[in-house]
């Protein structure tokens, strides 16, 4: 999309624009895949398995992570797109994360 007026071009123009394209960019289909993965090599495993990506993918897009103990369970996230606090959670709390593998 194409949101600067080429007549009066102003800054508020550009700024518009360039939130424009970085929710584009951030709302694409492999963004969160993507994103979760990179965050998983760094705060987990360098290389996790596609469940574990698929897991911490769901979180970032939902912005829900529901954490079960079995008897208790615990919500984290505001349910808005990529929490990164339903995300990082996702992350810390997969039963893969806390393997000894």
């Amino acid at each position: 999309p194409h949101f600067v007026s080429l007549v009066d071009p102003t800054l508020r123009d550009a700024y518009h624009e360039t939130d424009a394209v970085l929710k584009h960019y951030l709302h694409h289909d492999n963004a969160a895949p993507f994103i979760t993965k990179q965050l998983l090599k760094r705060f987990g495993k360098s290389n996790p398995s596609p469940y574990y990506v698929k897991t911490v993918a769901t979180a970032f897009r939902d912005g829900i992570y529901v954490w079960t103990d079995g008897v208790d369970s615990v919500s984290f996230g505001t349910g808005e797109y990529g929490d990164l606090a339903s995300t990082m959670a996702a992350i810390m709390l997969h039963p893969e994360a806390r393997s000894a593998v």
